[in-house]
């Protein structure tokens, strides 16, 4: 099999059909893939044309290429997603002509690395996942009260000190009475080197990585670390082994603000991102309402209410993170925050309604409801594993796809699905609760419509055997297998909460 394309494009075409075992063409042979680049298509956009002898590929950009590539595996047997195909000789192409644009130019998928750490060759193979589905946004969280997941060259004692926490809590907090730990240590953290590697995997499979440094809330992990940036006299903290909305702000005085503008600074040279996501969600207010020295900041700089320092502190970290270059990008509690930069990206996770005013405001927005794209709910509440919930099944993801009105000032960027990890304890369980859900939530994304169910139920049954054979341990449509199940200790469901709750 030969390749044929412009110079700058063959590595890239090598790498992304590699499946086929393609070599750069020498000469005659059985199959051909030829890779013409056309300005004139859109960002994504692709042409594909398969005829006896050949594989045509027309493309604006290489992430382009990457998708006729991702289509052409999909069009032959399940063994071509193994690592090493072990059936290539009975493979046959069928005669497609194929011309498709992603309606959508963020189809993005968040991991909470943070509650549970996800060891790097994971999200490696994560990321040949993700691009399995075309997509093309991986969000990582990477910071909350349980732990910090980022190397720091000029603070170190965040990986001596937050990336690693004494124990965890057993069980959904308010659920299980009394908290009960495993008394067990739990930690990791990705090295600079690391994030490189990933944005730099990412990025050769057609997928930015848009990394997220949680602030100014979930911050007990950089606080145990860097008491520094506590808010003066709050009490000492451990990096948290529990769950929740725990309370912790950082300190809104200037000295702290230096050293979250190294640490920002930091993530944006490891990660080679047009984005910084600064969070900005679930912050109470009380710890600066109730610190002397903040009154004290705050007459000084006549901030005349709590509402006005938060208004500056936000706009402190979006004007940061443009001046690393990148763009902002916040939950929807930001949106509510007046002074945050326009260029900032919402991300609307309570409900489609606050992405709405989003949108009227000006902002650019990605829609990632609860109710429709969190996958820590399970599908449904019998024999599953401990979650936070259930209801989030099939049927419900695949209903999914943002209303919006016509006429608003910004734009709607896309749509984004979620694994947070509080009951994600490994990767095994990340693949059950990821897929074959995901593979729902991508189609919507790709078409920007909601996806037939159960009509589409038997492409989906076909898919499951393409992620069988790239390794995937999903959740059978049926239900779990018995040993992916929560049985009837510490990990079995008992959460009452329903995710359209």
């Amino acid at each position: 099999m030969a390749l044929e394309c412009a110079d700058d494009w063959s590595n890239h075409a090598l790498d992304r059909f590699s499946y086929l075992n393609v070599r750069p063409a020498t000469g005659a042979e059985e199959l051909t893939v030829r890779i013409v680049r056309d300005p004139a298509l859109r960002h994504e956009q692709f042409r594909l044309d398969v005829r006896p002898g050949s594989v045509d590929v027309v493309a604006a950009d290489r992430a382009g290429v990457g998708h006729a590539a991702t289509v052409v595996r999909q069009l032959l047997p399940a063994d071509a997603w193994r690592r090493t195909p072990v059936e290539r000789g009975s493979w046959v192409l069928p005669v497609v002509a194929v011309d498709e644009t992603p309606a959508y130019p963020w189809r993005g998928f968040m991991l909470d690395v943070a509650r549970h750490f996800v060891p790097k060759q994971d999200v490696l193979r994560l990321v040949e996942h993700l691009a399995m589905h075309r997509l093309n946004r991986l969000h990582l969280h990477l910071t909350d009260d349980q732990g910090w997941r980022v190397e720091s060259l000029r603070h170190p004692r965040l990986a001596e000190v937050a990336s690693g926490r004494a124990e965890t809590v057993i069980g959904v907090p308010g659920v299980s009475e009394p908290p009960s730990f495993d008394g067990t240590p739990h930690g990791g953290y990705y090295s600079v080197a690391d994030l490189r590697e990933i944005t730099a995997h990412a990025a050769r499979h057609g997928i930015e990585v848009v990394p997220e440094i949680d602030l100014p809330s979930h911050a007990d992990a950089l606080i145990a670390a860097l008491p520094e940036l506590a808010v003066p006299g709050t009490a000492p903290r451990p990096v948290n082994p529990t769950w929740g909305v725990i309370g912790s702000l950082i300190s809104p005085l200037p000295a702290a603000r230096a050293v979250v503008a190294e640490l920002l600074a930091e993530v944006a040279d490891a990660v080679d991102s047009p984005y910084l996501h600064v969070g900005g969600d679930e912050a109470p207010l009380d710890e600066w309402a109730g610190s002397a020295a903040v009154r004290d900041y705050m007459r000084a700089s006549g901030l005349a209410s709590i509402a006005e320092l938060q208004s500056e502190v936000y706009g402190f970290l979006g004007r940061t993170v443009e001046e690393l270059g990148r763009r902002p990008v916040m939950w929807d509690e930001g949106f509510h925050v007046h002074g945050i930069p326009a260029s900032t990206i919402i991300m609307a996770w309570r409900a489609q309604s606050h992405g709405v005013g989003a949108l009227r405001a000006g902002h650019d927005v990605v829609m990632a409801p609860v109710d429709g794209t969190y996958f820590d709910y399970n599908e449904s509440g019998d024999d599953e594993p401990l979650a936070l919930g259930a209801g989030q099944d099939i049927e419900h993801v695949a209903a999914f796809t943002p209303t919006i009105p016509a006429d608003v000032p910004g734009a709607l960027l896309g749509v984004q699905a979620q694994l947070w990890t509080e009951y994600t304890p490994d990767t095994r369980t990340v693949a059950y609760r990821t897929f074959p859900r995901l593979a729902v939530h991508a189609a919507n994304a790709w078409t920007g419509e909601s996806t037939p169910w159960p009509g589409r139920r038997d492409e989906l049954t076909t898919h499951l055997a393409r992620l069988a054979a790239a390794g995937i341990e999903y959740r059978p449509l049926a239900g779990p297998h018995p040993w992916q199940r929560g049985g009837t200790g510490r990990r079995k469901a008992i959460s009452p909460h329903r995710v359209n709750e």
